[in-house]
């Protein structure tokens, strides 16, 4: 790669004055892809020792060339997403997932949306960050000359945290959709970024991401614990039993994760996706009106949702922000030169 670029820098030298125009621009193309490459390529090409990944993972690592995991400029870690076919819903009634929240006011309506069940094929592989983002690389990314060795705090909202809610290592919270999505722009645009493309993962994404081959309501299985995720636990889903109720997040990483590597798909702050709310089969017409709603789609619940609402296909909707609502991001893998 490094001698396929070195060839493309000293074809572009010589372009103002002995290659013609078209040609030219060809090897502009060239440069730019091979550029992509490269920052994707300096990490290293052994598993670094914090990601956890499956041997399906290493696989299509090994079959794009690309690393499995790697960590940006401003901490974020993340890891290969392998291509894949899922069903992408709940696989059971609305009905029965109402009967197993196992609350009075549970009404099957809350979850009809997770319906019809389809099969989802994402032909082209992607990077997740292994967390939910934290206020420390928001922090650096939005505010990037502010003294690092004060508490991170969002300082894009006008919010006084209550204690317990602010730190580096926390996920960023009060988070509207605009401003993660100017998270994934302004990311994009740092230089040591060069090469690659963040952005907001889309609902398919994330529900194959977090079920990572597993087809049960948790990516843990047909129910989950407190020590396995951040909910409220005062509440149970299935033959589960009541946990800890912890009423704030907790540091992004604190659950161990799932097979892909991912941690905190399950509660702590629900997770914005690129897309707006709707549902799944509904019509061009209803879907244009979804989108002029301005409604987008939450997934994974939080620290204060009832765990029927942390399932790997719940969908909740949102417009603004909240004190439980966070996110994290994707990235694209690179395309290689011919």
């Amino acid at each position: 790669m490094m001698l396929v670029m070195r060839i493309l820098i000293m074809i572009v030298k010589l372009a103002a004055t002995v290659i013609p125009l078209h040609i030219r621009s060809t090897a502009m193309v060239f440069l730019a892809a091979a550029l992509a490459v490269t920052a994707f390529s300096r990490a290293s090409a052994q598993t670094p020792a914090w990601a956890k990944v499956s041997p399906a993972q290493e696989e299509a690592a090994k079959k794009l060339d690309v690393p499995v995991a790697f960590e940006n400029s401003v901490g974020m870690r993340f890891v290969l997403v392998p291509p894949g076919k899922f069903m992408m819903g709940s696989r059971d009634t609305a009905e029965e997932v109402a009967r197993r929240c196992a609350m009075p006011n549970a009404q099957a309506g809350w979850f009809v949306d997770e319906h019809p069940r389809h099969e989802v094929t994402l032909d082209r592989a992607f990077y997740l960050s292994i967390h939910e983002v934290p206020q420390g690389s928001f922090e650096a990314v939005n505010a990037p000359n502010e003294d690092k060795a004060k508490p991170a705090k969002n300082k894009q909202k006008p919010v006084d945290y209550p204690e317990g809610f602010i730190g580096a290592t926390l996920p960023a919270m009060s988070i509207s959709w605009n401003d993660a999505d100017k998270f994934c722009k302004t990311l994009n645009a740092l230089a040591a970024e060069k090469g690659r493309e963040y952005s907001l993962p889309t609902e398919a994404q994330w529900e194959y991401a977090c079920r990572a081959g597993t087809t049960t309501p948790f990516s843990f299985g047909e129910t989950i614990s407190t020590d396995q995720a951040n909910y409220h636990g005062n509440h149970t889903y299935g033959d589960g039993r009541k946990g800890e109720y912890r009423a704030k997040p907790v540091p992004v990483g604190t659950f161990p994760p799932n097979t892909w590597g991912l941690h905190e798909m399950h509660g702590n702050v629900s997770e914005w996706c690129a897309d707006h709310y709707g549902n799944y089969d509904d019509t061009d017409a209803e879907k244009k009106k979804s989108a002029e709603a301005g409604a987008r789609v939450l997934r994974g619940g939080s620290w204060r949702s009832y765990p029927g609402a942390c399932r790997s296909a719940c969908r909740l909707m949102e417009r603004g922000a909240s004190f439980n609502v966070g996110f994290r991001v994707s990235c694209a893998v690179p395309t290689k030169t011919p």
